[in-house]
């Protein structure tokens, strides 16, 4: 299925998902985005902005993913940073795709200059063959002074802390998070979100008792939630209505591996 709001930067090819025990990161200053100095003051003109209308926006630092390496066993993620500014100002700018023109023709890659701060994002699969689909926000993973090792929990821990924060599912209850891909969010100048699969022990009914007690930390963070059958997941086209409402994140966590989806879950 080809999706206008979706690219696919990276699917996980074979039969395995993969998991934090196979994956690795490489961190450095040359996976930063490459600068302009003619647009470095428009970006902060940009953020100024944008802080003078919305006094409780704050910078913060964020995962870049550059580029990604597998060899078959192991993957390697070459992470630089970027921050919330300079995602406003780059990939949320009026003139993104001005930006994304200059990176193919000096750089050969349209997202040389772009900030691409990274998101996450996740299918879970109910003990009745069934997955969740609402509109749940995709955390921008926040960067320290981690070794790697540390940085890769961080990036496979956060997309759980997601699901129990904001659907109230116990943290118990939900397996370890698997590797799927990387899909790229056209519809924010090619914003990459690592997608992962997450199973829970619970059934659909159990989720959405739990969903709506509202008693969970995140609890404004997403405003509706269903549950739809893997089967019918599956036979989503660009057509349906049902499709064309989803997110961009979640469109791309079925174009990441439809045929694995199919083969792990029917």
């Amino acid at each position: 299925m080809n999706d206008p709001e979706v690219n696919i930067m990276f699917s996980v090819p074979g039969k395995h998902l993969i998991g934090e025990v196979a994956t690795r990161v490489h961190i450095s200053p040359d996976f930063n985005r490459k600068k302009i100095p003619r647009e470095e003051d428009y970006i902060e003109s940009t953020w100024v902005q944008r802080t003078n209308e919305n006094p409780k926006l704050y910078n913060g630092s964020k995962f870049r993913v550059d580029s990604v390496l597998y060899n078959g066993n192991t993957l390697e993620l070459n992470i630089g940073l970027t921050c919330y500014r300079d995602f406003l100002g780059t990939n949320w700018s009026s003139n993104a795709s001005s930006l994304q023109k200059l990176g193919e023709k000096n750089h050969n890659n349209t997202q040389a200059y772009m900030s691409d701060a990274m998101g996450v994002g996740a299918f879970v699969k109910t003990s009745d063959n069934k997955e969740l689909v609402g509109k749940i926000k995709y955390e921008d993973i926040n960067f320290e002074s981690m070794p790697p090792d540390a940085v890769v929990h961080e990036i496979f821990d956060s997309i759980v802390r997601e699901v129990v924060d904001e659907v109230n599912i116990p943290r118990s209850k939900l397996s370890e998070p698997e590797m799927l891909g990387i899909a790229r969010n056209l519809t924010s100048a090619g914003r990459p979100s690592i997608e992962f699969l997450i199973k829970c022990s619970l059934n659909s009914r159990e989720v959405l008792d739990l969903y709506h007690q509202g008693t969970h930390a995140e609890v404004e963070e997403s405003t509706s939630i269903r549950v739809v059958s893997v089967d019918d997941v599956m036979r989503f086209t660009v057509e349906d209505e049902f499709w064309k409402n989803m997110a961009p994140s979640s469109k791309g966590l079925k174009e990441t591996r439809p045929v694995m989806l199919l083969t792990i879950y029917l």
